[in-house]
């Protein structure tokens, strides 16, 4: 149900639990409908799904959801195409022709495991990344290029993929992300996301606040706060020629801010894109719809062993962070984002607080 914190008003949710959803949805007064799967048969609708793939048009489909409401084959291939690592290259090289200068080291795409050691040579504890990969899974650190599991394992993306992509190490400050929306041909800003992430580079937590203390947060790092506004800017003009004339919906762009050899924070505007809906653009609605104009939170999903240990954990955070309101805004304290069943595993909540912005 996280869907329901984003989606329109009035929006259907596909729902494995039409009975506990719905009780649910108006527990939190949103305006949606759960729905399940076969209720789709030979219905008009328009689909947003996190994102677009074949697997996820093959079961519409046998769903006998009218092929007219879902990308062709061809559609989502360019979109597969577009989601190659491949593409922050291309960023990356026009960025600098529209900032004027290279903002940070670009990744190099490469063909052998040879090619990835004379990288690692050059770049000692280099990062190597799969063409598509996702939740951090993709991502190797060289250690020892000469490691027989590190060779299997990037030979084995080659094989399977083509190429591999190598970055130099960059001394790392924070992880952020500049979220975008495209429609009609057009590339338009949507909002920040500061986020952290786990020792696996997996999404771990974000920064729930409203976009002017984001942006504010992000842009004291710089000795000159406007290049973050140049930045985003150029990728709003980079993305409406690269990507909307293919894609409608949401996408995210990973960057980081990084130290220089000389001490100075510097900023790598693309780390990669992310072609569809990103937990940083949850954060954004999340803002607009439940938080206090000087309260910021702490976005989190997270997996429990048991439905036992969920919870105990949520009776333990409702108990030593109660939940402070004003106008159905949240001020401070916890506040599940998701209905729990019988077997839930996996909780998504919100941890607010009237102390500013901090790492969870």
């Amino acid at each position: 149900m996280l869907p329901a914190w984003y989606c329109r008003e009035n929006a259907e949710i596909l729902s494995q639990n039409i009975a506990d959803d719905t009780g649910w949805l108006e527990q939190m007064g949103l305006n949606a409908t759960p729905v399940a799967i076969n209720r789709l048969q030979c219905r008009h609708n328009t689909y947003r799904p996190w994102g677009w793939n074949l697997d996820l048009r093959g079961r519409l489909l046998n769903a006998c959801v009218p092929a007219d409401d879902l990308p062709t084959r061809e559609q989502i291939i360019t979109l597969q195409e577009l989601s190659h690592r491949r593409t922050s290259i291309k960023i990356h090289r026009l960025m600098a022709e529209a900032i004027g200068t290279v903002l940070s080291p670009i990744p190099e795409e490469v063909y052998s495991v040879d090619e990835v050691r004379r990288f690692n040579a050059a770049y000692p504890q280099c990062y190597i990344k799969a063409p598509w990969s996702g939740s951090g899974k993709g991502v190797y650190r060289v250690l020892d290029a000469c490691n027989r599991n590190f060779e299997t394992w990037a030979q084995g993306i080659i094989n399977r993929q083509g190429s591999i992509l190598c970055e130099q190490p960059l001394d790392k400050v924070m992880d952020f992300a500049m979220e975008f929306k495209c429609d009609n041909g057009t590339a338009e800003f949507a909002g920040y996301s500061v986020f952290f992430n786990d020792s696996h580079c997996s999404y771990d937590s974000g920064v729930v606040a409203p976009r002017h203390v984001l942006e504010e947060f992000i842009a004291s790092r710089f000795a000159h706060p406007e290049l973050l506004s140049d930045v985003r800017t150029a990728l709003c003009n980079i993305l409406t020629s690269l990507v909307a004339p293919y894609y409608n919906g949401y996408l995210g762009i990973d960057m980081m801010i990084y130290r220089d050899n000389d001490g100075t924070f510097r900023i790598n505007p693309c780390v990669e894109m992310n072609l569809r809906m990103t937990m940083g653009m949850v954060s954004v609605f999340i803002a607009d719809r439940l938080l206090a104009p000087d309260s910021t939170a702490t976005f989190r999903v997270t997996y429990h062993k048991s439905p036992e240990e969920m919870s105990a954990t949520i009776k333990h955070l409702s108990q030593t962070c109660p939940l402070k309101t004003s106008g159905n805004k949240i001020i401070s304290g916890f506040m599940p984002l998701t209905p729990t069943y019988g077997d839930s595993r996996f909780l998504a909540g919100l941890i607010a607080t009237e102390t500013g912005i901090t790492k969870p």
